[in-house]
């Protein structure tokens, strides 16, 4: 059976998942390096229905959700028009915030697909550069980042309650 993967514009039926999965996804992918306590206190905030409802609402973030063959949500990218670090090179940049895929559909290109049709609705739109933050530990991100053309341009602090950690920020042509 081929692998079918479709992409749409989140809207307010997806509040609930974008906030669940968003959390479970950051503790997840930081409970090795942040205490439980402060990630929930950050996930809480960051995540919170409410902020995830006023963002689509007002159009202040892209939500694109991925559905594998059964129609099940099996990942989501946001995208954000934030205040740009200075290693980045083109201020018409959007920020790829956050892109998380659920474990079952890693390596089945849901990822990817998240990417490309952000880069196409962005392009469109006269955007000229991507760019994130990833934690400096997670190279596995990285690798797959720099896989999709993304290069190192730059690093900062990123607090998540009280603690801070050392990101590196990236950055792609588009």
């Amino acid at each position: 059976m081929e692998n079918f993967l479709q992409v749409e514009q989140a809207n307010l039926s997806h509040v609930g998942f974008l906030s669940e999965f968003g959390k479970s996804s950051f503790i997840s992918a930081y409970k090795l390096t942040l205490p439980i306590e402060e990630l929930r206190a950050y996930v809480n905030e960051a995540f919170s229905e409410e902020l995830i409802k006023y963002e689509i609402e007002s159009s202040e973030a892209l939500y694109l959700i991925c559905k594998n063959e059964k129609r099940m949500i099996c990942g989501y990218a946001k995208f954000l028009n934030s205040a740009v670090p200075d290693c980045v090179t083109d201020n018409k940049a959007i920020e790829l915030q956050r892109l998380y895929v659920r474990n079952e559909a890693r390596g089945k290109g849901a990822g990817g697909l998240l990417f490309k049709n952000g880069i196409s609705i962005y392009k469109e739109r006269g955007f000229k550069v991507f760019w994130l933050r990833v934690w400096e530990g997670n190279t596995v991100a990285q690798n797959i980042y720099m896989k999709w053309g993304y290069t190192i341009c730059g690093q900062e602090w990123y607090e998540v309650g009280k603690e801070k950690r050392r990101v590196l920020v990236m950055m792609k042509q588009i």
